[in-house]
Protein backbone atom coordinates (compact mmCIF):
# COMPACT_ATOMS: atom_id res chain seq x y z
CA UNK A 1 0.00 0.00 0.00
CA UNK A 2 1.41 3.20 -1.09
CA UNK A 3 0.56 6.43 0.92
CA UNK A 4 0.95 10.16 0.07
CA UNK A 5 0.91 12.36 3.41
CA UNK A 6 0.76 16.24 3.39
CA UNK A 7 -0.11 18.61 5.69
CA UNK A 8 -0.58 22.69 5.96
CA UNK A 9 -1.72 23.42 2.54
CA UNK A 10 -2.82 26.96 3.86
CA UNK A 11 -4.94 27.83 0.87
CA UNK A 12 -6.00 31.56 0.75
CA UNK A 13 -2.89 32.85 2.90
CA UNK A 14 -2.06 36.04 2.34
CA UNK A 15 1.55 37.43 2.44
CA UNK A 16 2.55 40.57 2.39
CA UNK A 17 -0.31 42.31 2.34
CA UNK A 18 -0.74 40.57 -1.23
CA UNK A 19 2.20 41.24 -2.84
CA UNK A 20 2.99 37.43 -3.23
CA UNK A 21 0.38 35.78 -4.86
CA UNK A 22 -1.94 33.41 -3.05
CA UNK A 23 -2.23 30.83 -5.51
CA UNK A 24 1.41 29.81 -4.88
CA UNK A 25 -0.13 27.73 -1.94
CA UNK A 26 -2.51 25.89 -4.97
CA UNK A 27 0.38 25.30 -7.04
CA UNK A 28 2.32 22.92 -4.54
CA UNK A 29 -0.99 21.61 -3.45
CA UNK A 30 -1.57 20.22 -6.90
CA UNK A 31 2.15 19.39 -7.89
CA UNK A 32 2.18 16.86 -4.24
CA UNK A 33 -1.73 15.44 -5.90
CA UNK A 34 0.33 15.38 -9.44
CA UNK A 35 2.84 12.71 -7.30
CA UNK A 36 0.70 10.98 -5.96
CA UNK A 37 -1.66 10.54 -9.06
CA UNK A 38 1.57 9.32 -11.31
CA UNK A 39 3.02 7.16 -8.66
CA UNK A 40 -0.73 5.41 -8.34
CA UNK A 41 -1.07 5.94 -4.33
CA UNK A 42 -3.48 4.21 -2.70
CA UNK A 43 -4.48 6.94 -0.32
CA UNK A 44 -3.68 10.55 0.13
CA UNK A 45 -3.28 11.73 3.69
CA UNK A 46 -4.23 15.73 4.44
CA UNK A 47 -3.16 16.02 7.96
CA UNK A 48 -4.87 19.48 8.54
CA UNK A 49 -4.36 23.04 8.05
CA UNK A 50 -6.20 22.44 4.06
CA UNK A 51 -7.02 26.21 4.72
CA UNK A 52 -5.85 28.96 6.20
CA UNK A 53 -9.05 30.22 7.52
CA UNK A 54 -12.29 28.91 8.79
CA UNK A 55 -14.28 31.13 6.64
CA UNK A 56 -12.77 30.41 2.83
CA UNK A 57 -13.30 32.68 0.01
CA UNK A 58 -14.26 31.41 -3.11
CA UNK A 59 -11.91 31.13 -5.21
CA UNK A 60 -9.77 29.09 -2.32
CA UNK A 61 -12.54 26.68 -2.40
CA UNK A 62 -12.88 26.41 -5.72
CA UNK A 63 -8.86 25.61 -5.75
CA UNK A 64 -9.38 22.89 -3.22
CA UNK A 65 -12.28 21.79 -5.20
CA UNK A 66 -10.47 21.40 -8.90
CA UNK A 67 -7.43 19.21 -7.03
CA UNK A 68 -9.43 16.94 -4.94
CA UNK A 69 -11.39 16.46 -8.17
CA UNK A 70 -7.91 15.02 -9.75
CA UNK A 71 -7.32 12.56 -6.90
CA UNK A 72 -10.95 11.02 -7.16
CA UNK A 73 -11.37 11.14 -10.88
CA UNK A 74 -7.46 9.30 -10.79
CA UNK A 75 -9.21 6.73 -8.04
CA UNK A 76 -6.94 7.86 -5.29
CA UNK A 77 -8.81 8.30 -1.59
CA UNK A 78 -8.42 11.68 0.34
CA UNK A 79 -8.62 11.04 4.16
CA UNK A 80 -8.58 14.21 6.01
CA UNK A 81 -8.61 15.86 9.57
CA UNK A 82 -9.36 19.78 10.66
CA UNK A 83 -6.25 21.60 11.77
CA UNK A 84 -6.82 24.74 13.76
CA UNK A 85 -7.26 26.89 11.07
CA UNK A 86 -10.02 25.02 9.64
CA UNK A 87 -11.94 25.57 12.72
CA UNK A 88 -13.09 28.60 14.35
CA UNK A 89 -12.91 26.77 17.79
CA UNK A 90 -11.36 23.65 18.66
CA UNK A 91 -14.42 22.25 20.39
CA UNK A 92 -17.11 23.87 17.42
CA UNK A 93 -20.02 22.02 16.37
CA UNK A 94 -20.19 24.32 13.78
CA UNK A 95 -20.11 22.93 10.02
CA UNK A 96 -16.87 23.67 8.21
CA UNK A 97 -15.80 23.66 5.27
CA UNK A 98 -13.87 20.58 5.11
CA UNK A 99 -17.56 18.70 5.63
CA UNK A 100 -18.28 20.49 2.68
CA UNK A 101 -16.08 18.67 0.67
CA UNK A 102 -16.81 15.85 2.09
CA UNK A 103 -20.57 16.02 1.48
CA UNK A 104 -19.16 16.38 -2.24
CA UNK A 105 -17.17 13.18 -1.41
CA UNK A 106 -13.93 15.00 -2.64
CA UNK A 107 -12.39 13.66 0.70
CA UNK A 108 -12.94 11.39 3.65
CA UNK A 109 -12.77 13.44 7.05
CA UNK A 110 -12.20 11.59 10.38
CA UNK A 111 -12.33 13.09 13.45
CA UNK A 112 -12.83 11.18 16.88
CA UNK A 113 -15.81 12.72 19.14
CA UNK A 114 -15.05 12.72 22.95
CA UNK A 115 -18.02 12.22 25.45
CA UNK A 116 -17.40 11.49 29.33
CA UNK A 117 -16.20 8.25 29.26
CA UNK A 118 -13.36 8.99 26.85
CA UNK A 119 -13.04 8.98 22.71
CA UNK A 120 -15.51 7.30 20.78
CA UNK A 121 -14.43 5.23 18.14
CA UNK A 122 -17.13 5.13 15.24
CA UNK A 123 -16.31 3.80 11.93
CA UNK A 124 -16.74 6.15 8.87
CA UNK A 125 -19.80 5.16 6.57
CA UNK A 126 -20.65 6.51 3.03
CA UNK A 127 -23.82 7.57 4.46
CA UNK A 128 -23.35 9.35 7.50
CA UNK A 129 -19.69 10.53 5.62
CA UNK A 130 -18.61 11.20 9.26
CA UNK A 131 -16.32 8.39 11.94
CA UNK A 132 -13.27 8.43 13.18
CA UNK A 133 -11.56 5.63 11.13
CA UNK A 134 -11.87 3.91 8.31
CA UNK A 135 -10.03 0.63 7.02
CA UNK A 136 -7.99 0.10 3.43
CA UNK A 137 -6.50 -2.36 1.92
CA UNK A 138 -6.26 -3.88 5.92
CA UNK A 139 -5.01 -0.99 7.07
CA UNK A 140 -6.69 1.42 9.88
CA UNK A 141 -6.48 5.02 9.29
CA UNK A 142 -7.76 6.90 12.82
CA UNK A 143 -8.32 10.54 12.70
CA UNK A 144 -7.23 12.37 16.00
CA UNK A 145 -7.15 16.28 14.42
CA UNK A 146 -6.56 18.93 16.27
CA UNK A 147 -7.31 18.84 20.00
CA UNK A 148 -5.44 21.99 21.84
CA UNK A 149 -4.37 22.06 25.10
CA UNK A 150 -5.95 18.20 25.82
CA UNK A 151 -3.29 16.44 23.25
CA UNK A 152 -1.50 14.23 25.17
CA UNK A 153 -4.36 12.96 27.50
CA UNK A 154 -6.79 12.74 24.53
CA UNK A 155 -3.88 10.98 21.78
CA UNK A 156 -3.13 8.27 25.02
CA UNK A 157 -7.46 7.85 25.23
CA UNK A 158 -7.55 7.35 21.60
CA UNK A 159 -4.46 4.86 21.85
CA UNK A 160 -5.47 2.97 24.12
CA UNK A 161 -8.89 2.26 22.70
CA UNK A 162 -7.24 0.79 18.99
CA UNK A 163 -7.26 -2.63 17.93
CA UNK A 164 -4.17 -4.85 18.42
CA UNK A 165 -3.02 -7.12 15.88
CA UNK A 166 -3.37 -4.76 12.60
CA UNK A 167 -1.27 -1.81 11.45
CA UNK A 168 -2.75 1.54 12.71
CA UNK A 169 -2.04 5.35 11.11
CA UNK A 170 -2.72 8.09 13.01
CA UNK A 171 -3.58 11.36 11.56
CA UNK A 172 -2.75 14.06 14.44
CA UNK A 173 -2.52 17.64 14.20
CA UNK A 174 0.70 18.53 16.46
CA UNK A 175 4.17 18.75 17.55
CA UNK A 176 6.73 18.01 19.87
CA UNK A 177 5.84 20.15 22.82
CA UNK A 178 10.04 21.92 22.58
CA UNK A 179 8.87 23.18 19.25
CA UNK A 180 5.18 23.65 19.71
CA UNK A 181 5.65 26.58 22.40
CA UNK A 182 1.83 26.29 23.53
CA UNK A 183 -0.16 23.88 25.03
CA UNK A 184 -0.98 20.68 23.17
CA UNK A 185 2.87 19.16 22.34
CA UNK A 186 3.38 15.71 22.50
CA UNK A 187 6.40 14.54 24.80
CA UNK A 188 8.91 11.75 23.72
CA UNK A 189 7.10 9.48 26.73
CA UNK A 190 3.59 10.15 24.71
CA UNK A 191 5.27 8.83 21.52
CA UNK A 192 7.02 5.60 23.10
CA UNK A 193 3.05 5.59 24.09
CA UNK A 194 1.48 5.64 20.71
CA UNK A 195 4.39 3.34 19.14
CA UNK A 196 3.11 0.64 20.84
CA UNK A 197 -0.41 -0.07 18.33
CA UNK A 198 0.38 2.92 15.68
CA UNK A 199 2.63 1.85 12.85
CA UNK A 200 2.80 5.53 10.93
CA UNK A 201 1.81 8.45 12.71
CA UNK A 202 1.00 10.97 10.23
CA UNK A 203 1.69 15.12 11.61
CA UNK A 204 1.01 18.60 10.98
CA UNK A 205 0.87 22.03 12.04
CA UNK A 206 4.33 22.66 12.70
CA UNK A 207 5.41 23.35 8.97
CA UNK A 208 8.86 22.38 9.60
CA UNK A 209 9.77 18.73 8.35
CA UNK A 210 10.55 16.13 10.98
CA UNK A 211 11.07 12.58 10.76
CA UNK A 212 10.89 10.55 14.06
CA UNK A 213 12.02 6.83 14.31
CA UNK A 214 11.41 5.83 11.11
CA UNK A 215 7.36 5.94 11.94
CA UNK A 216 6.30 9.50 12.68
CA UNK A 217 6.40 12.22 10.37
CA UNK A 218 5.57 16.03 10.07
CA UNK A 219 6.50 16.39 6.07
CA UNK A 220 6.62 20.31 6.51
CA UNK A 221 4.91 23.04 4.82
CA UNK A 222 4.04 22.80 1.23
CA UNK A 223 4.70 26.85 0.67
CA UNK A 224 6.32 28.99 2.60
CA UNK A 225 3.13 30.51 5.13
CA UNK A 226 6.01 33.44 5.88
CA UNK A 227 9.39 34.02 4.38
CA UNK A 228 11.11 32.40 7.43
CA UNK A 229 9.51 29.24 6.72
CA UNK A 230 12.53 29.02 3.82
CA UNK A 231 15.06 28.25 6.68
CA UNK A 232 13.64 25.07 7.08
CA UNK A 233 15.20 24.33 3.70
CA UNK A 234 18.38 23.90 5.79
CA UNK A 235 19.48 21.98 8.33
CA UNK A 236 21.52 23.31 11.64
CA UNK A 237 24.72 22.77 9.33
CA UNK A 238 22.83 24.08 6.59
CA UNK A 239 22.72 21.43 4.48
CA UNK A 240 19.44 21.22 2.87
CA UNK A 241 16.91 18.98 3.34
CA UNK A 242 13.21 17.60 1.94
CA UNK A 243 10.28 19.25 2.88
CA UNK A 244 6.95 19.01 1.36
CA UNK A 245 5.25 16.15 1.58
CA UNK A 246 5.53 12.21 2.57
CA UNK A 247 5.58 8.43 0.88
CA UNK A 248 4.74 6.12 3.18
CA UNK A 249 4.54 2.12 1.78
CA UNK A 250 2.87 -0.31 3.79
CA UNK A 251 2.63 -4.10 3.36
CA UNK A 252 -0.08 -5.50 6.29
CA UNK A 253 1.19 -9.03 5.79
CA UNK A 254 4.51 -8.75 7.11
CA UNK A 255 5.63 -7.98 11.19
CA UNK A 256 7.15 -5.04 10.05
CA UNK A 257 4.62 -3.48 7.83
CA UNK A 258 6.05 0.12 7.29
CA UNK A 259 8.54 -0.90 4.69
CA UNK A 260 9.46 2.63 3.33
CA UNK A 261 8.85 6.37 4.57
CA UNK A 262 11.02 9.52 3.18
CA UNK A 263 9.89 13.26 3.09
CA UNK A 264 10.15 14.56 0.04
CA UNK A 265 10.12 18.72 -2.03
CA UNK A 266 7.88 19.96 -4.00
CA UNK A 267 8.82 23.06 -5.96
CA UNK A 268 8.14 26.25 -4.40
CA UNK A 269 8.88 30.25 -5.20
CA UNK A 270 12.41 31.12 -4.07
CA UNK A 271 13.29 32.99 -0.77
CA UNK A 272 16.28 34.82 -0.98
CA UNK A 273 17.76 36.15 2.72
CA UNK A 274 20.37 38.98 2.31
CA UNK A 275 21.43 41.52 5.09
CA UNK A 276 22.30 45.25 4.21
CA UNK A 277 24.78 47.37 6.41
CA UNK A 278 23.01 50.74 6.40
CA UNK A 279 25.75 52.92 8.10
CA UNK A 280 27.14 54.11 5.67
CA UNK A 281 23.93 56.11 3.94
CA UNK A 282 22.24 55.97 7.66
CA UNK A 283 23.52 59.78 8.20
CA UNK A 284 22.26 61.15 4.97
CA UNK A 285 19.63 64.90 5.69
CA UNK A 286 17.98 64.22 2.26
CA UNK A 287 18.91 61.09 0.47
CA UNK A 288 19.33 58.68 2.84
CA UNK A 289 15.92 56.53 1.80
CA UNK A 290 16.95 56.82 -1.16
CA UNK A 291 20.56 55.46 -0.73
CA UNK A 292 19.59 52.40 1.14
CA UNK A 293 16.74 51.92 -1.83
CA UNK A 294 19.87 52.15 -4.24
CA UNK A 295 22.07 49.75 -2.37
CA UNK A 296 19.39 46.99 -1.90
CA UNK A 297 18.84 46.80 -5.52
CA UNK A 298 23.01 46.35 -5.75
CA UNK A 299 22.71 43.75 -3.20
CA UNK A 300 19.75 41.98 -4.90
CA UNK A 301 21.13 42.08 -8.33
CA UNK A 302 24.41 40.74 -7.05
CA UNK A 303 23.55 37.71 -5.77
CA UNK A 304 21.26 36.49 -8.75
CA UNK A 305 17.70 36.86 -7.15
CA UNK A 306 15.23 35.43 -10.18
CA UNK A 307 12.37 37.87 -11.06
CA UNK A 308 9.92 35.24 -9.07
CA UNK A 309 11.86 35.34 -5.94
CA UNK A 310 10.56 36.97 -2.70
CA UNK A 311 13.82 38.81 -1.37
CA UNK A 312 13.86 38.52 2.69
CA UNK A 313 16.12 41.85 3.57
CA UNK A 314 17.43 42.53 7.38
CA UNK A 315 18.61 45.95 7.45
CA UNK A 316 21.65 46.28 9.71
CA UNK A 317 24.13 49.01 11.12
CA UNK A 318 23.46 52.49 12.46
CA UNK A 319 21.31 55.00 11.03
CA UNK A 320 20.72 58.41 12.94
CA UNK A 321 17.22 57.97 13.04
CA UNK A 322 16.47 61.98 13.36
CA UNK A 323 18.03 62.46 10.13
CA UNK A 324 16.45 59.90 8.15
CA UNK A 325 13.19 59.01 7.21
CA UNK A 326 12.11 55.94 6.37
CA UNK A 327 8.54 53.95 5.60
CA UNK A 328 9.50 50.34 5.67
CA UNK A 329 6.17 49.45 3.65
CA UNK A 330 6.88 52.10 0.54
CA UNK A 331 10.47 51.39 0.13
CA UNK A 332 9.89 47.39 0.27
CA UNK A 333 7.71 48.10 -2.39
CA UNK A 334 9.74 50.66 -4.55
CA UNK A 335 12.62 47.97 -4.03
CA UNK A 336 11.13 44.91 -5.20
CA UNK A 337 9.86 47.06 -8.59
CA UNK A 338 13.44 48.62 -9.26
CA UNK A 339 15.05 45.05 -8.73
CA UNK A 340 12.08 43.12 -10.76
CA UNK A 341 12.05 40.78 -8.29
CA UNK A 342 8.02 39.17 -6.63
CA UNK A 343 8.08 40.91 -3.50
CA UNK A 344 10.65 42.02 -1.11
CA UNK A 345 10.42 42.01 2.71
CA UNK A 346 11.91 44.62 4.74
CA UNK A 347 12.98 44.28 8.50
CA UNK A 348 15.02 46.60 11.01
CA UNK A 349 15.13 45.09 13.90
CA UNK A 350 18.78 44.54 13.83
CA UNK A 351 19.51 48.47 12.88
CA UNK A 352 21.24 50.02 16.05
CA UNK A 353 21.66 47.14 18.02
CA UNK A 354 25.46 45.76 17.92
CA UNK A 355 27.30 44.15 20.39
CA UNK A 356 23.50 42.74 21.12
CA UNK A 357 22.29 40.92 18.21
CA UNK A 358 23.16 37.10 18.66
CA UNK A 359 23.23 34.43 15.58
CA UNK A 360 21.06 31.65 15.42
CA UNK A 361 19.90 29.09 13.23
CA UNK A 362 20.56 30.01 9.43
CA UNK A 363 21.50 33.55 10.41
CA UNK A 364 18.30 34.36 12.28
CA UNK A 365 18.62 37.15 15.40
CA UNK A 366 17.97 36.27 18.28
CA UNK A 367 17.29 39.52 20.97
CA UNK A 368 15.47 39.48 24.55
CA UNK A 369 12.84 42.43 24.82
CA UNK A 370 15.56 43.86 27.35
CA UNK A 371 18.73 44.11 24.79
CA UNK A 372 16.26 45.86 22.40
CA UNK A 373 14.75 48.22 24.61
CA UNK A 374 18.94 48.75 26.25
CA UNK A 375 20.05 49.43 22.57
CA UNK A 376 17.10 51.90 22.23
CA UNK A 377 16.58 53.84 24.79
CA UNK A 378 20.82 54.13 24.76
CA UNK A 379 20.47 55.43 20.59
CA UNK A 380 18.49 57.86 21.90
CA UNK A 381 19.91 59.41 24.45
CA UNK A 382 23.38 59.75 22.58
CA UNK A 383 22.03 61.09 19.74
CA UNK A 384 19.41 63.60 21.20
CA UNK A 385 21.12 64.09 24.94
CA UNK A 386 17.75 63.68 26.78
CA UNK A 387 18.18 65.98 29.86
CA UNK A 388 18.85 63.71 33.09
CA UNK A 389 20.30 60.81 31.41
CA UNK A 390 23.65 61.23 30.20
CA UNK A 391 25.04 58.09 31.21
CA UNK A 392 22.38 56.34 32.83
CA UNK A 393 20.92 55.28 29.61
CA UNK A 394 21.57 51.33 30.38
CA UNK A 395 19.72 51.31 33.74
CA UNK A 396 17.31 49.08 34.55
CA UNK A 397 15.23 52.67 36.22
CA UNK A 398 15.53 54.12 33.11
CA UNK A 399 14.50 50.99 30.66
CA UNK A 400 11.70 50.58 33.12
CA UNK A 401 10.42 54.15 33.19
CA UNK A 402 11.25 54.92 28.84
CA UNK A 403 10.96 51.47 27.74
CA UNK A 404 7.03 52.03 27.89
CA UNK A 405 7.31 54.11 25.05
CA UNK A 406 9.07 51.89 23.36
CA UNK A 407 8.27 49.05 21.23
CA UNK A 408 10.39 45.62 20.45
CA UNK A 409 10.49 46.66 17.34
CA UNK A 410 13.51 49.45 15.40
CA UNK A 411 10.57 49.70 13.17
CA UNK A 412 8.52 51.50 15.42
CA UNK A 413 10.81 53.88 16.07
CA UNK A 414 10.95 54.76 12.19
CA UNK A 415 7.09 55.10 12.24
CA UNK A 416 5.52 55.81 15.29
CA UNK A 417 3.85 58.77 16.27
CA UNK A 418 4.93 58.24 19.74
CA UNK A 419 8.13 57.72 19.45
CA UNK A 420 8.61 60.95 17.42
CA UNK A 421 7.37 62.55 20.38
CA UNK A 422 10.27 60.81 22.78
CA UNK A 423 12.57 61.92 20.50
CA UNK A 424 11.68 66.04 20.64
Amino acid sequence: MKIIHAADIHLGRRRLDGRLPDSDFAVAFEHIAKQAIAGKADAFLLAGDLFDHPQVEPPHLRQAEDILTKLKDAGVPVIAIAGNHDKAFINSEEETWLEYLADDELLILLATRFGPDGPIMEAWTREARRGSWIDLAGVRFTGAGYLGAATPHKVRQIVERLETGRPHVLLLHAGPDYFVGEGGGFSADDLRIIRERVTYLALGHIHKPMLHGGWACNPGSPENCDLQESHYDFDKAAVARPRGYAWAEFDPAVGKPLSRLEIQSNPRRPVIHLRLDCTPFGNKLKDGAVALETAACKLIAEKGAPCNAAVALRLTGKINLGRIALDLEIAAQNIEKAAGVAAVALDATSINLDGFATVGHAGDVALSREKIERASISSLVASEHLWGLDGEEGSMGVIKSVGQFLTTSVQYLFQSPLARTVRS
